[in-house]
């Protein structure tokens, strides 16, 4: 098993809206140990094309390679759905000239106006991502669908988040009939979802996992941190990985907080270590 990281948070810098030149974070990863990434060049503008064969051409140049990249979603946006069917098949495209093996996906953009009929939501939901699904397998991709938590937009005590659910995501992924369709297990939204009882997620979607999302977090906040930060049970999460005979990659998917530029390559460096500390508990 291979550690990767999400290459556009190192593309972020502190306190500045301005990108971090890609050739510069690439550098960042690759001396900290990184050589796999979960990323995708930016599929919004029309010439999404030349950069993400930019991109690639840097990635080759360095040495690395992208194993995943993340399908943009717009659940928090107005017309939502619109902007996912203009740009979700960009970023099959996107994602192909990167190299990537999987395309992760949030099978939420759906959203009901009304109560939460799970039969509706998951029909509307299926319908919406199936046409990404064939264009992901005709480039030679495998969709991967991303373990979601409850984000409550239709109110406190109401369901309006379709995967949400652990079950929900297992249906989806087994509606296609495919074994090429599969699952990115997401730690810290497993822990969002369930709790204490956080292990049970990837105990129900392991025969699908394709990839992973690797954050810690404390019981109720999507926080995006590093392994033992949080209260998420490693141990147990990594003995139960190994039980399920996972051999892919195992991702980081930092989001949030920045460091100063002095201070990313020790923090970058001592996330690599906090990964290699993980991943050799597989094997005592």
């Amino acid at each position: 098993m291979k550690q990767g990281i999400n290459l556009g948070y190192v593309c972020s810098r502190r306190n500045s809206e301005e990108k971090r030149d890609f050739t510069e974070a690439l550098a960042l990863c690759r001396n900290a140990g990184f050589t796999e990434f979960d990323y995708l060049s930016s599929v919004l503008t029309d010439d999404y094309r030349e950069t993400a064969h930019f991109c690639r051409e840097a990635l080759d140049r360095a040495g690395c390679t992208v194993h995943q990249s993340h399908c943009p979603f717009f659940r928090y946006q107005e017309k939502g759905i619109r902007q996912f069917r203009k740009f979700a098949p960009r970023a099959v495209e996107a994602a192909s000239v990167l190299g990537a093996k999987y395309l992760v996906i949030h099978a939420d953009e759906y959203r009901p106006a009304g109560a939460y009929e799970p039969d509706d939501v998951f029909e509307r939901n299926y319908d919406l991502m199936a046409p990404i699904v064939e264009l992901c397998l005709k480039y030679g991709i495998s969709p991967a669908f991303e373990n979601l938590f409850e984000d409550h937009l239709s109110g406190p005590s109401e369901r309006s988040r379709f995967c949400a659910e652990p079950e929900e995501l297992l249906a989806l992924v087994e509606r296609f009939h495919d074994p090429r369709v599969g699952v990115c297990l997401d730690s810290g939204h497993a822990q969002c979802s369930r709790g204490k009882a956080h292990i049970g997620v990837l105990e129900l979607l392991e025969k699908h996992l394709f990839c992973t999302h690797i954050h810690d977090n404390y019981y109720g906040g999507d926080l995006h941190l590093p392994a033992f930060f949080g209260t998420i049970d490693w141990e147990r999460f990594m003995h139960r990985l190994s039980v399920s005979g996972y051999s892919g990659n195992f991702t980081w998917e930092l989001v949030y907080g920045r460091f100063p530029d002095p201070l990313l390559p020790d923090y970058l460096a001592f996330l690599h270590r906090i990964g290699e500390y993980l991943l050799n508990m597989r094997t005592e």
